[in-house]
């Protein structure tokens, strides 16, 4: 029977060691190689293709969200398990943006965790528990922000400008300009569309 091969990218190696054992005692997968920052998963990846990558979101450097969506551009593309003890709204969110197939929480069983190996092998996808749950939860959303930063942003979704914020709430435009800076810094986003698309998901221009 042909074996499907696995990278592990996760950065506390003990735990690297277990999801080794774990797969090899199976007998139906091969594991090409662990490592333990998202450089040495990149270059892991890039050199042995895996079909399926276990992947922690806490690595040195970038986070393993952040290699996902440099992992996808891949050819062949890989089956991405999600393997982290994570489980804040806004970090599943960031997995919901890149359409990962598969996320599975490190207090889960092992079970499910081979449930969810045997998902990404089949070309399903599989999520535990609080993927769902966490994705509604808003409260993980705001208390990464500020107090201003939350009424900036509140009152941007619905629909202010620059110019009409720096009135309201008596700020220069460029302090205006550096919270947007500083929201997008800490929640992992790269424009302005970005940040207004996930206030208006979570329901902030309500």
């Amino acid at each position: 029977m042909k074996q499907t091969t696995v990278a592990i990218i996760e950065d506390e190696v003990m735990t690297g060691q277990l999801l080794t054992t774990c797969l090899k005692r199976s007998g139906k997968f091969t594991v090409v190689g662990c490592a333990t920052s998202a450089e040495g998963g990149w270059s892991l990846c890039a050199a042995q293709h895996p079909e399926v990558v276990l992947l922690d979101v806490g690595l040195s450097g970038e986070d393993g969200l952040a290699l996902a969506k440099r992992l996808q551009g891949l050819k062949p593309q890989p089956r991405i398990l999600v393997v982290s003890g994570r489980e804040d709204a806004y970090m599943l969110h960031r997995m919901s943006q890149l359409d990962l197939p598969g996320y599975v929480s490190k207090t889960s069983s092992l079970a499910t965790f081979q449930e969810a190996l045997e998902a990404m092998v089949q070309g399903r996808r599989f999520y535990s528990a609080p993927f769902a749950h966490c994705l509604q939860q808003q409260d993980a959303f705001f208390r990464i922000l500020t107090g201003r930063e939350r009424q900036v942003l509140q009152a941007t979704a619905a629909g202010l400008s620059a110019e009409e914020l720096s009135r309201k709430f008596h700020l220069a435009c460029s302090t205006v300009h550096k919270h947007f800076d500083n929201m997008r810094r800490k929640l992992g986003m790269h424009s302005h569309a970005e940040l207004l698309r996930y206030a208006t998901h979570i329901g902030m221009n309500l």
